[in-house]
């Protein structure tokens, strides 16, 4: 069983969901909970941060559309910070890279959600 290990910190009052590991069919559904946890809470804005994920495929697409779709019914901007083929390529593929908006790293996604 894989493992995905999840760290929350804030930066201008928005949450960062910093990401390790490998998301797939066991580890999306508690990430997808968290993530909605926290849009709840309907702050300014949500980040979440894939640059330390090793495998990426379906799941993990599914739960940022999933996100991404809450966010927008709440009103709260969303970004995807990833610097890496692992979990670009694959939305690339599939083009979800352009439902997201995606930064290549947490000050970038920071400074232009604050807009």
């Amino acid at each position: 069983m894989n493992q995905i290990r999840q760290r929350t910190t804030y930066i201008q009052s928005i949450p960062i969901v910093a990401l390790t590991g490998e998301i797939d069919v066991m580890s999306s559904a508690p990430i997808t909970s968290t993530l909605f946890e926290l849009l709840g809470s309907k702050p300014p804005a949500l980040v979440v941060d894939l640059r330390e994920v090793r495998f990426f495929g379906s799941e993990g697409i599914r739960a940022l559309v999933q996100t991404q779709n809450q966010a927008d019914q709440l009103g709260v901007k969303f970004g995807v910070v990833s610097d890496t083929r692992t979990v670009l390529r694959p939305l690339e593929m599939t083009a979800v890279d352009r439902l997201l908006l995606l930064f290549a790293d947490v000050d970038d996604a920071v400074t232009a959600l604050r807009r």
